[in-house]
């Protein structure tokens, strides 16, 4: 299973609009973060998890060349809004995007996007989706899904376990039941927001606490805002947890296989 970051940044991505900070003035590419997005290769699947604004861009810079599914964490517009995106998928596969997302979600997405939801055969002028509920653990296209439950605040939110790699962004609080979800991890992305303490984001501390409580073998950090930089922090963790940053991959062990779908 081969991991890509196609967006590490915050709602307002880094640099910020009329920022003159250190970070956003930065020329190190691992300080400019676009909004997020993660891109997995899985037992030949390619899933993306949340369609950020820049989704064309971050594709075009990183990949993929094909997608199978789309999963999200929740409907804010930092997650969602690049959802459009999907439609050259669609012209060059000739098929619907899968989408799998929590009721409410979904209820967004066919709001802002009916279009896509409510598409005639034949029409590849518009991209084309089937929505999927996430009710419990599911399967894409062979590929079992574990959906996490967390809480953003006051707003739960899904992050996803995917055999020994687990990504949870947008979190404040991880409820007892998740974390059991999150045993023997071979890999743990998860939101840090900054140093500061935010009421609907894990800080940075907390995020290390969490880890640390939670002991996957190696752990990323994302959602990262214009007050954190890459290598001051970098040079602040422990060996076994790293800054995530744009286009960062990585491997993990493949899950098994549930069934075999035609491509």
């Amino acid at each position: 299973m081969q991991i890509t970051f196609l967006g590490t940044g915050t709602s307002q991505g880094v640099p910020i609009i009329g920022c003159r900070c250190e970070v956003c003035t930065s020329p190190a590419a691992e300080n400019k973060r676009n909004r997020p997005s993660l891109w997995v290769e899985v037992a030949g699947r390619s899933i993306i998890i949340d369609t950020a604004p820049e989704l064309r861009l971050q594709v075009l810079r990183y990949g993929p060349t094909k997608l199978d599914a789309v999963l999200f964490t929740h409907a804010h517009a930092d997650h969602i809004f690049g959802f459009d995106d999907i439609r050259r998928f669609c012209q060059t596969q000739r098929t619907a995007i899968p989408v799998y997302a929590a009721r409410d979600t979904l209820t967004v997405l066919q709001s802002l996007f009916s279009y896509a939801f409510n598409f005639r055969d034949g029409d590849w002028s518009i991209p084309k989706a089937i929505a999927h509920e996430i009710t419990g653990p599911f399967e894409v296209l062979g590929v079992p899904v574990t959906p996490l439950t967390v809480y953003h605040g006051y707003m739960p939110v899904i992050g996803f376990r995917i055999a020994g790699f687990a990504y949870i962004t947008d979190c404040s609080s991880i409820p007892t039941e998740t974390e059991a979800a999150l045993e023997d991890l071979d890999v743990l992305v998860l939101d840090a927001l900054r140093y500061r303490f935010h009421p609907t984001h894990f800080n940075i501390d907390t995020a290390v606490a969490t880890v640390e409580r939670l002991q996957p073998r190696r752990a990323f950090l994302t959602h990262l805002c214009h007050e954190v930089e890459h290598h001051t922090l970098q040079q602040s963790l422990p060996e076994h947890i790293a800054p995530a940053y744009d286009g960062l991959r990585f491997f993990t062990p493949d899950p098994p296989r549930l069934s075999s779908p035609a491509p």
